[in-house]
């Protein structure tokens, strides 16, 4: 009996056991660290690209040494010896163009451009400096049309340019008022700017005249054909 009576004692105890156990509350799990949002790159920002061409317009401004020569038609219409008559004149060129075909390798321009140079002589004597004679003044002026295939980029280019407008080369006296004809007179040269800041250069420029005969009027003199070699030099503005 005291056997059977263990036995059923063992057996509450695990009973018991048990059912505490299944009594229990599971553990909670271990809390897991929020992982922080991944922010995918940014895309790197395209270069800008750079425009290297000629810009779409210049102006120009330039101080003028002409070769007007001298020949013995003009002094003879002027009553003078050809020494009496200057052979190099000084004035100003400005000028006006625009680009409108641009690529990286050249640009065709147009425009225009206006030229006003004089000179004059009074023979003096020697001694006293004093005037002996007449002064003989003499002018060349006139405005042309401009068409230029320039080869560079934006801070320089060179260009080879021709045109043609109305031109007057006068020869005169002091006390008369020219009235010289103005016919359409073909030009031709090239030069070059150099941008050394954004908007402003220095610029030069070689061009030839090419002037045709004249007749005589009232106040101006006759003149043979001439080719005028016109330097300038001066700024451009772009």
């Amino acid at each position: 009996r005291s056997s059977i009576l263990l036995l059923a004692l063992v057996g509450c105890v695990g009973v018991a056991g048990v059912s505490s156990a299944w009594a229990q509350t599971p553990a909670a799990a271990p809390p897991v660290a929020p992982q922080a949002a991944v922010t995918p790159p940014k895309a790197a920002p395209s270069a800008p690209t750079s425009d290297n061409r000629i810009p779409i317009f210049a102006l120009d401004a330039r101080g003028t040494f002409a070769r007007i020569g001298q020949d013995k038609l003009t002094a003879a219409g002027l009553s003078t010896t050809v020494s009496d008559l200057s052979a190099r004149a000084f004035g100003v060129v400005g000028g006006a163009h625009v680009y409108p075909i641009r690529t990286r390798a050249f640009a065709f321009g147009i425009g225009g451009e206006a030229i006003l140079t004089r000179a004059s002589f009074e023979p003096v004597d020697a001694t006293t400096k004093k005037p002996t004679g007449k002064q003989y003044n003499r002018r060349l002026r006139g405005v042309s049309g401009q068409a230029s295939l320039n080869f560079g980029h934006t801070m320089g280019w060179s260009y080879l340019t021709v045109g043609m407008g109305p031109t007057s080369f006068e020869s005169y006296l002091s006390t008369a008022t020219p009235d010289g004809l103005r016919p359409m007179t073909l030009n031709f040269g090239g030069g070059a700017r150099w941008f050394n800041f954004n908007h402003l250069a220095f610029t030069v420029d070689l061009r030839f005249y090419r002037t045709r005969a004249a007749v005589a009027t009232k106040n101006t003199a006759a003149r043979d054909n001439k080719n005028i070699m016109v330097m300038s030099a001066g700024i451009a503005i772009k």
